[in-house]
């Protein structure tokens, strides 16, 4: 998972002098002064005891073992939940209609071009590394491209960049995170691999500062395209503005620098194409076209049921547990409940929890409210909010506020500082939700449209050759040979 339950750090030189002052206002007159150096006792008490795990993170060769291990175990678990995307690899909506057609027909001035009204960088730079390999790879490629960045933030919050955090609770947050359920839009598929950068960027924001070159390079490349790769760059340039505050540290300052020029450009590109924003859908003649967005249909009932029953309800019981949820017969007394513990949870992880998760919550519900505000949901024959409340529609603009809210139960469940009734409560939840990962642990296939033959077919045929391919979910992507 993105997240750590407990985010305060110790300053060590501020717990130092607060001993100090202490220990003076209890010494007697005159009482001398006794060195901390010349105590054995002393200095055995300041040894810290280190699980082999947590020595591993913090030694570079073993770290880098464990790093390894790590990605190939997740890597593992995003392919047991959805093994086609590797043994069969096909595009994905814009992974095919765009990213590669526009990357294949126009090349490198492609990273121009806005899609839905902003641009798509490090989708759009994936889709020029495909051109060099072979057509029938190129599905490949982007997915397991899409699945490198998924796997990312788990060894960001398992490196030693969070060895502040327990790392029981890390690694219960990091299986959460790729376990969660109702997210297969986000999984395994580059056209939504955003949501997945936000995630990575946010807590490279909020980890320990980076202590070599190597990790400083690193932010700075996440940074930088994470804000040139979406909208949601510009709402971390509030994130990173609220913890240069805090912190006044010179590397959050760098952050800001880091995100503001790209987020700037974002900003620009999003007003300049509102009108571009678009959502495709299939015609009566089985054609891919573009319509301008549906109305929102905005209603309370609607706002109900997205935040009770399609955040916080499938976060713990997961997609599929919507179908017995929506067979009850007083459905919408349940999605007030789910709601009611729901907004309880976050309203006492804002008073109370660190500034760090705080942040998180409040960075995943502003980009659940610009989402909300022009949605594309589903195709403009009916209301986007309406298209919202189909369980399995439109659940990438639920993946940050999911994860919000299961922080702020892991949070509560794992602090000390909460009260233990609260606990108790926040640990019954968090055991709802193996029901959630084990139904909607394995996501289905894509429909075969048998790729790899249009590919071959492709590849073999005479310049100039016009082909329509059809790719998921139910889209088509149209090339002309070169």
């Amino acid at each position: 998972m993105f997240h750590k339950p407990r985010f305060q750090s110790c300053n060590p030189r501020s717990t130092t002098l607060l001993m100090a002052s202490q220990t003076a206002k209890r010494r007697k007159p005159g009482q001398a002064v006794q060195k901390a150096s010349g105590s054995p006792a002393t200095a055995a008490s300041t040894k810290t005891v280190q699980s082999p795990a947590a020595t591993a993170l913090s030694n570079p060769i073993g770290g880098i073992r464990l790093q390894v291990t790590v990605f190939l175990v997740a890597f593992l678990i995003i392919c047991l939940r959805r093994p086609d995307a590797v043994l069969n690899a096909q595009f994905y909506a814009e992974d095919g209609a765009y990213w590669f057609a526009d990357a294949y027909r126009v090349g490198l001035h492609s990273l121009l071009l806005p899609q839905t009204g902003y641009l798509h960088t490090l989708t759009r730079i994936v889709a020029l590394v495909t051109l060099l390999v072979p057509f029938s790879y190129a599905p490949l490629v982007m997915n397991l491209s899409a699945m490198a960045v998924q796997i990312l933030p788990v060894n960001v919050l398992l490196s030693s960049r969070f060895a502040n955090l327990d790392l029981r609770i890390r690694l219960l947050a990091s299986f959460i995170y790729l376990a969660l359920p109702n997210t297969f839009e986000t999984n395994a598929n580059l056209s939504n691999i955003q949501w997945r950068l936000a995630v990575l960027a946010f807590l490279l924001l909020v980890a320990q500062r980076p202590n070599n070159w190597g990790w400083k390079i690193f932010d700075g490349t996440v940074f930088v395209v994470t804000s040139l790769d979406g909208p949601m760059g510009i709402l971390l340039v509030l994130v990173a503005a609220a913890l240069w505050w805090k912190r006044q540290e010179k590397w959050q300052t760098a952050t800001l620098w880091l995100l503001a020029p790209g987020a700037a450009v974002q900003a620009i590109t999003v007003l300049t194409h509102l009108h571009a924003r678009q959502a495709p859908h299939i015609n009566l003649a089985g054609e891919v076209v573009e319509a301008v967005y549906g109305a929102n249909g905005t209603t309370v009932g609607r706002l109900v049921s997205i935040l009770g029953r399609q955040i916080f309800f499938s976060s713990l019981l997961g997609l599929n547990g919507q179908n017995w949820f929506l067979d009850l017969p007083a459905t919408t007394f349940f999605e007030v409940l789910a709601l009611a513990i729901g907004v309880a949870v976050l309203v006492y992880a804002l008073r109370y929890a660190p500034i760090e998760l705080k942040l998180f919550i409040f960075f995943a519900f502003a980009v659940l409210a610009l989402g909300l505000t022009r949605p594309l949901a589903g195709t403009p024959d009916r209301p986007q909010w309406e298209w919202l409340c189909v369980p399995g529609c439109g659940n990438r603009y639920f993946f940050l506020p999911m994860l919000a809210f299961l922080a702020s139960l892991l949070w509560i469940a794992t602090g000390k500082a909460s009260a233990r009734a609260l606990r108790y409560i926040a640990m019954a939840l968090l055991l709802l939700m193996p029901i959630g990962i084990y139904r909607d642990w394995h996501y289905p296939a894509f429909v075969d449209y048998h790729f790899q033959e249009y590919a071959d077919k492709f590849e073999h045929a005479p310049p100039g050759t016009k082909m329509t391919i059809p790719i998921n979910p139910g889209w088509s992507m149209k090339l002309t040979k070169r």
